[in-house]
């Protein structure tokens, strides 16, 4: 079972997507699109004061809008950051 945030603005559409493979990711705009990383690909986790998450793989950074408050976003957020430092410990990863 994958944890997904999906987001809609009038000009783009972005997902997360968090399963035990590792990270998915997607922004339709003019360019874009699907990108998948292991969690032990993902160097930086920010969450901007606005809402915005970031992480960075290699020289890339990719940013999806979130909303804090929404429990179904918190707990995708969590789980990510829970992943990616798992992975750098070599602690366990998602069970599906």
């Amino acid at each position: 079972m994958a944890l997904k945030i999906k987001v809609h603005s009038l000009f783009k559409q972005w997902y997360l997507e968090i399963d035990s493979d590792g990270v998915k990711f997607c922004e339709t705009a003019a360019w874009g699109g699907v990108r998948r990383f292991r969690f032990q690909q993902v160097e930086y986790i920010l969450m901007s004061p606005d809402g915005v998450l970031s992480f960075q793989v290699g020289n890339e950074v990719f940013s999806i809008p979130t909303k804090p408050d929404n429990p179904k976003h918190q707990e995708v957020v969590n789980t990510f950051v829970r992943e990616v430092t798992w992975a750098r410990e070599g602690g366990p990863a998602i069970k599906t």
